[in-house]
């Protein structure tokens, strides 16, 4: 049990300190994380600095015996608070980046994250519990008591733990090195690859159909799972609603009707066209979510891919200007 609650009390204050000092180099992410949880947006600047730093208050807590108790408990509370919130925004269907461990380690909300926090939670728990049982010792003290053979066995637990990190930071890496710099598309003016695909709505639709409008069309490759997807997906029915006289918006995802519904139900989207699995996006060299592209109304690529939430809004703003302009200079005998 003496080797037990080392172990937990060292695993957990690596946890909130790595958490802490990761949210803390990423200070942008974090506020967007914060906001996608709930956070008034007035509120996420401050949450952003105050959560970080409770972390490591807690893990620093942990290692010392007039602070244990004090650090379990606060652990508790926070991981509880975490766990309400993973679990109103699951059954919300909102599957933002959790940003758990800042740029080190952020994947979309999913059980696993839930999970992860429930573990947590227990051994949270186990030290309070071990704490109020029988006097507590600092973990400097109690890992001079540990035998030749824990020490072996303590050895080998942080050996597996750095390797995980190591493991899961170079991971990381290559998937930014992935999607950083611009995404490759088709060139301009190039004949847009047609498809015909299963509608959300029922039946099937094609680029020719989307096209038959006469008007461009922003096409938008998303993920059912997509965290930047989800909170885009807010702003995607105004622009349908505000701009259909203008633009033909239609949104290319994957999976199953069922995995799409949350989204699609929640945001009133339209024009939601459902592929296998990244058949089309590939032919048009989409290979992260969210990505657009225009084609014009003659079925050409009338734009560079534009990847990021914040790169799709410029490139709306370019079709609807460009539109504009093809509008105002429009009259009879003359071919827009």
């Amino acid at each position: 049990m003496h080797l037990i609650i080392v172990l937990l009390r060292l695993a957990l204050s690596a946890v909130f300190g790595i958490a802490g000092v990761t949210k803390l180099l990423d200070q942008r992410g974090t506020r967007e994380a914060v906001k996608n949880f709930g956070s008034p947006e007035s509120l996420a600047p401050a949450l952003s600095i105050v959560l970080p730093i409770a972390e490591l208050a807690i893990a620093t807590g942990l290692l010392f015996a007039g602070t244990v108790g004090a650090g379990a408990l606060a652990a508790l509370l926070v991981l509880g608070l975490f766990v309400v919130a993973i679990s109103v925004n699951l059954a919300q269907g909102h599957t933002h980046d959790c940003h758990c461990f800042g740029q080190l380690y952020s994947r979309p909300l999913g059980w696993p994250t839930l999970v992860r926090n429930l573990v947590f939670m227990l051994g949270a728990g186990i030290v309070l519990w071990q704490v109020q049982a029988s006097p507590a010792a600092s973990v400097f003290n109690m890992l001079a008591q540990l035998s030749s053979f824990q020490w072996l066995l303590l050895i080998g637990a942080l050996v597996m733990v750095v390797g995980i990190l190591i493991y899961l930071q170079r991971r990381q890496k290559s998937l930014a090195a992935k999607t950083s710099g611009p995404p490759q598309g088709l060139p301009l003016d190039s004949i847009a690859p047609p498809f015909e695909l299963p509608a959300y709505a029922g039946g099937t639709s094609s680029l020719a159909q989307l096209l038959a409008y006469g008007q461009p069309l922003l096409l938008i490759f998303t993920n059912p799972k997509c965290g930047s997807c989800v909170v885009l997906f807010k702003e995607i029915n105004e622009w349908q609603e505000s701009h259909r006289e203008q633009l033909t918006i239609a949104l290319i995802s994957f999976g199953t009707i069922k995995e799409n519904f949350v989204n699609v139900a929640r945001n009133g989207l339209g024009e939601v066209l459902l592929q296998q699995e990244r058949e089309v996006a590939e032919k048009y060299g989409a290979n992260v979510t969210p990505t657009a592209v225009v084609v014009n109304a003659g079925g050409r690529i009338a734009s560079p891919l534009a990847a990021g939430a914040d790169e799709i809004r410029k490139l709306l703003s370019t079709a609807l200007e460009n539109s504009s302009h093809s509008n105002h200079n429009h009259h009879p005998g003359i071919a827009v």
